[in-house]
């Protein structure tokens, strides 16, 4: 079985959304907000630059969080009073929740 490369691509793509949900559901039960660093880590993405790079260590998962987000299934984490000038991190949306929970 051939498959081509772009297929792979589509399906690597799944599956890296598929492990920050996970890692975003977990933290869910522990009542925590994770950012980017912390989401790579959990779930083992790569995340440290090559040389040539000017971006940061987590591009991966900032590109997977912005996918999801565009696609209402994960949203910012609400601000701490007197912390407005610093994201808190990343959590489900409700819906999303909802869905991964009835799955277990």
């Amino acid at each position: 079985m051939n498959i081509r490369p772009k297929r792979l691509a589509r399906i690597g793509e799944f599956n890296l959304e598929e492990a920050v949900l996970d890692v975003l559901l977990e933290a869910r039960h522990e009542r925590e907000c994770l950012g980017p660093a912390e989401i790579s880590k959990r779930a083992g993405i790569f995340r440290e630059p090559g040389h040539a790079m000017t971006s940061g260590n987590d591009a991966i998962v900032w590109g997977i969080l912005g996918k999801l987000a565009k696609h209402g299934r994960i949203e910012k984490c609400p601000q701490d009073k007197g912390k407005s000038h610093k994201l808190n991190g990343w959590q489900l949306t409700e819906s999303e929740y909802r869905s991964r929970r009835d799955d277990s």
